[in-house]
């Protein structure tokens, strides 16, 4: 019966050395939550003159490089979110955008209701024809861009901010960029280094409202008309929309214009 004493005594101390592992185990390891991949906001999206649902908005999160939109219902879901505050962005062709801040509980999920004001199809003195509602979808998708974070984006809120008197004002302390004082006086932008000749001689390609325009310098476009401006720094990084017409000085980098819209 000896033997089978000291097979039991071994039996018992590796069990209890398998249970005092475990309990370590467990202290040492960090509990598992809802918290550890974030928070979840779900939303819907409603007109503000009947209540009815908007589909298509875009919900953009630009600190957080997050974009989603509203489905059939007006519903949308907005996932790995962290606890406290966040500048939701909403915006579809039609209404007027709309900014809220939306403080997140920390819990699994959290609820919103957001409400947009339709805009008037027609504007005082001004016939929104195809060419008009070309260049509403265009500020659209700038805003679309810049919540993605692919480029660098200057907004009109920005442009005010800085009280710019011309749009090269706002581009000083963007990095990758050298502004020089050009014979008619107006500061010309360059991208440095995207090219492997001096890039004094390497013009940025320009867009104005969805249109490559050439001969012009950023600077001839008025501050207080523009809505916003995306620079991209080559061809890598720039939207294939913006190629068109010159690919070879997309290398030197390209500036997109949007106009600010009438109205607003």
């Amino acid at each position: 019966m000896r033997w089978f004493t000291a097979v039991t005594r071994r039996l018992r101390s590796r069990a209890i050395h398998l249970l005092v592992c475990c309990a370590c185990l467990a202290v040492a390891a960090p509990p598992v939550t809802a918290q550890s991949g974030g928070g979840v906001l779900r939303g819907v999206v409603v007109d503000s003159a009947d209540g009815s649902f908007v589909e298509g908005a875009d919900i953009l999160v630009a600190s957080l490089h997050q974009v989603t939109r509203s489905n059939a219902k007006g519903q949308f879901t907005l996932i790995k979110l962290p606890k406290g505050e966040i500048e939701l962005m909403v915006r579809r062709l039609g209404y007027l955008p709309q900014q809220q801040t939306i403080v997140l509980s920390g819990g699994t999920t959290d609820s919103v209701k957001l409400v947009l004001v339709a805009q008037p199809a027609v504007l005082e003195a001004v016939a929104v024809d195809a060419s008009e509602r070309h260049r509403r979808q265009g500020v659209e998708d700038f805003y679309l861009r810049r919540a993605l974070g692919i480029g660098t984006f200057i907004t009109r809120q920005q442009l005010e901010e800085s009280r710019s008197t011309q749009p090269t004002d706002a581009l000083r302390n963007v990095p990758g960029i050298q502004l020089f004082r050009s014979r008619n006086g107006d500061n010309t932008v360059r991208f440095i280094g995207t090219s492997s000749i001096n890039h004094r001689d390497c013009p940025p390609n320009l867009w104005l409202d969805g249109q490559r325009v050439t001969n012009m310098e950023l600077d001839q476009i008025p501050a207080y008309d523009i809505e916003g401006i995306e620079l991209y720094r080559g061809a890598s990084t720039t939207p294939a929309q913006f190629w068109q017409g010159n690919t070879n000085n997309t290398f030197c980098g390209t500036i997109v214009v949007w106009s600010r819209l009438p109205g607003r």
